[in-house]
């Protein structure tokens, strides 16, 4: 990995993780990331005080892992970004508080911000994802996180749908970029 990692994520976010890789790889899924990143000491991270730090370069060792060992399993990942998304925050915030909250749990050159919100369509921008900074790695992790978390926010008879430019996963800027999340009534 080449780059500059400054930063930190709180265990709760990487508890969330490990949780959703567990509900959609199996443990043995879980375990074969954890090795491949040489962070199998984190395995029982959900028994650790969950307000504490982890270092951002070991996170990004986690997710490069993820992204290696999932390589073009897009609706995998998507899977589990809404899997991560109700572990991180099970009930009781709105999408609003989800956003912020996920700024200040990953605290990195990130950001993650709503640009614009009518009744059916929010505009998010999402700058220098953590999920997908790779080269030709998609962001579908993330994408899956914020609509599940909006889907969690609104009545059961709504979902929603997303849609944005195409990503061109070999430029070195594609984890910048605007997602539009429709909000429908189911029928």
């Amino acid at each position: 990995m080449i780059g500059d990692y400054k930063g930190e994520v709180k265990y709760n976010v990487i508890t969330a993780l490990f949780q959703a890789y567990h509900d959609i790889l199996d443990y043995d899924g879980m375990k074969s990331i954890l090795k491949e990143a040489e962070m199998l000491h984190l395995k029982n991270i959900r028994d650790e005080d969950q307000n504490q730090y982890l270092d951002f370069f070991s996170f990004k060792k986690i997710i490069s892992a993820q992204n290696c060992l999932l390589y073009d399993s897009s609706m995998l990942l998507f899977e589990i970004g809404k899997k991560f998304s109700f572990y991180l925050f099970p009930y009781g915030k709105n999408f609003e508080e989800i956003i912020q909250e996920i700024n200040s749990t990953i605290i990195t050159d990130w950001k993650v911000e709503i640009l614009e919100r009518s009744n059916d369509l929010i505009t998010i921008s999402v700058q220098k994802c953590i999920f997908c900074s790779e080269i030709g790695v998609p962001c579908d992790l993330f994408k899956g996180f914020l609509v599940h978390s909006l889907e969690k926010a609104l009545p059961s008879e709504f979902n929603v749908l997303y849609y944005g430019d195409r990503e061109n996963v070999d430029h070195p800027d594609h984890n910048t970029f605007i997602l539009k999340l429709k909000i429908e009534k189911k029928y």
